[in-house]
């Protein structure tokens, strides 16, 4: 049967191929467009891992899908630094007649990195300037090195630099100020910029000072009182704190130090390693609607199928007719009509996660910037889906194949 099946199937080459593009063309949107979303969030997630830093504070208003919203002030740090978890010791042998315990307060927080985000267009798109002090970068870059270039350096207040990027002064052809910037590797090779190359955070003028690797939190680094300055703000604010933790704590302790500084503060805190969970909910209608697009896509595709399988039963009542005659049972054509679909799903298939390799390459090859994910496991529910849905497609035109009367059939042929 699985032979007569195939025969079927080149006996419409045409109608077969159309049906196997419609599969290819369903299982290539599902990866592409799964692969893109979780791709694109589990980069940027993993990003701002690489931080060396435990704690991520904003203002309970900042928005970190859109990297906007209220701002921080650096006179909190301040209130920041003085958090400290209270812990109980337990009575030394030497104390036993004690009945108290004695209450410690030791140091939880080191340090405190603020961030002031601005953005401007590079490589084609819209990119978020993490603005820093030159003492602070090396939190970012971690063990990877300037490739290019040399750190900036910064002014002593925000103050200065509103003086100096003066709109009017901007400008003037005469101006010789400029922000200078920090990209990492993959935005360099996107963009084409180096070291000495200008650009342009809109009417100030910006320079590339150096290429750090690939990896950091921010694609794109300046001074963080520069940067306020460009942006016409005087006053020390920021979007983010970093705060790095003493190293003595445990994940628990970890969660505890969050939780003191949104009651101390009345900031929003959460754990880095929880940033991935916390983006994914931000994105939640967005990960619905990429979901929603690939079912709607797989639901068309399949009815395709159905309509496909239905067309050519209809064809072949008279050789169905004649099978039955012959002795053939029901199984036996069930089973003809769901191996032709098979035979379509499983090519569709194929054909769908190859065309989906090439896709993520054209992708990343247009737009480098962009990162399209696949999984073996995705790969695996797209296989599965293809096989499970050819088997469903294939039932009800099965079913109808069952319903022919062979005498009535030859007797009309």
């Amino acid at each position: 049967m699985f032979v007569l099946a195939v025969s079927n199937l080149i006996h419409k080459k045409v109608r077969s191929l159309l049906s196997v593009l419609a599969v290819a063309i369903a299982i290539t949107l599902l990866l592409v467009l799964v692969g893109l979303s979780h791709g694109t969030l589990n980069e940027v997630s993993q990003r701002m891992q690489s931080v060396e830093a435990e704690i991520v504070v904003r203002d309970r208003h900042f928005d970190l899908g859109s990297m906007s919203g209220g701002k921080l002030w650096e006179k909190e740090i301040p209130h920041l630094l003085d958090i400290k978890l209270d812990e109980q010791t337990k009575p030394s042998p030497a104390d036993s007649s004690k009945t108290s315990t004695a209450n410690i307060s030791p140091p939880a927080i080191e340090r405190v990195i603020p961030v002031f985000l601005g953005r401007m267009k590079l490589a084609g798109l819209s990119q978020n300037v993490f603005g820093v002090y030159p003492e602070d970068f090396p939190c970012f870059a971690g063990p990877r090195r300037l490739l290019e270039g040399v750190l900036f350096k910064d002014m002593d207040s925000p103050e200065s630099a509103v003086k100096l990027f003066d709109t009017e002064a901007a400008q003037s052809d005469q101006s010789t100020d400029y922000i200078p910037l920090i990209i990492d590797q993959r935005l360099s090779r996107a963009s084409g910029l180096h070291v000495g190359d200008s650009a342009d955070f809109g009417v100030i003028p910006a320079r590339i000072v150096g290429v750090v690797e690939t990896g950091v939190a921010g694609r794109v680094f300046a001074p963080i009182n520069m940067l306020r300055g460009a942006n016409g703000i005087s006053a020390r604010t920021a979007h983010l704190f970093f705060i790095k933790a003493q190293k003595s704590l445990n994940t628990d302790q970890l969660q505890q130090l969050c939780e003191k500084i949104q009651q101390t503060t009345h900031r929003s805190a959460i754990l880095v390693a929880n940033y991935s969970q916390v983006l994914r909910d931000n994105f939640r209608n967005l990960t619905i609607f990429v979901n929603l697009v690939s079912v709607i896509a797989l639901v068309i595709c399949f009815l395709f199928i159905v309509v496909t399988i239905h067309t050519s039963v209809l064809e072949r009542s008279r050789e169905i007719a004649i099978l039955h005659s012959l002795g053939a049972s029901r199984s036996l054509i069930l089973m003809q009509t769901i191996h032709e679909s098979l035979i379509i799903c499983s090519l569709g298939t194929l054909l769908g996660i190859v065309c989906a390799f090439g896709a993520r390459w054209l992708i990343q090859t247009l737009q480098p910037l962009m990162t399209v994910q696949m999984r073996f496991s995705w790969l695996l529910i797209a296989a599965v889906i293809g096989l499970v849905g050819g088997i469903l497609s294939a039932l009800y035109p099965g079913y109808l194949a069952l319903r022919h009367d062979p005498v009535e059939t030859l007797s009309f042929e």
